[in-house]
């Protein structure tokens, strides 16, 4: 499968994003048996759609809100959609026989993401702090605002 563009924020949204998703994808091929035909495909193409709103978020309000909550809401949003995906996609596919290594893997995938949104946490609070950084520079006429 061809690897779809992805829009970010910044280059460390990227790398962060970019990493969860290879550990979840790597999380998920094994959750995935091969008794379980044609599943990891499906889960793909479940994150193709994932890529799309997150681009489509991008394009259409982030590019003309670009407030703290615009903002916060674009960064963690692959993440949180990611997680509730990976959740809903390993219910899906649980039985009887395979309960115990699903929730483990549900465990496994809820702690990729959590790691994640902490480090995108990080590049939120330098965001809002280099904004407020500006703020104050410009109230005391260091700078003219643009």
């Amino acid at each position: 499968m061809k690897k779809k563009d992805i829009l970010y924020l910044n280059k460390r949204h990227q790398v962060i994003v970019e990493n969860l998703l290879k550990d979840v994808k790597e999380a998920m091929y094994y959750a995935t048996p091969s008794k379980v035909d044609g599943k990891y495909k499906d889960f793909l193409g479940i994150l193709d759609s994932i890529y799309l709103h997150s681009n489509i978020f991008h394009d259409t309000t982030l590019k003309h809100e670009n407030n703290d909550g615009v903002v916060a809401e674009f960064i963690f949003l692959i993440p949180n959609m990611l997680f509730y995906t990976s959740v809903g996609f390993l219910t899906g596919i649980k039985t009887d026989d395979n309960t115990d290594n699903i929730i483990s893997h549900i465990e496994e995938v809820g702690g990729l993401c959590e790691n994640a949104t902490g480090e995108l946490a990080d590049i939120l609070i330098d965001i809002t702090e280099t904004d407020e950084l500006y703020n104050e520079i410009v109230e005391l006429g260091k700078v003219e605002q643009n």
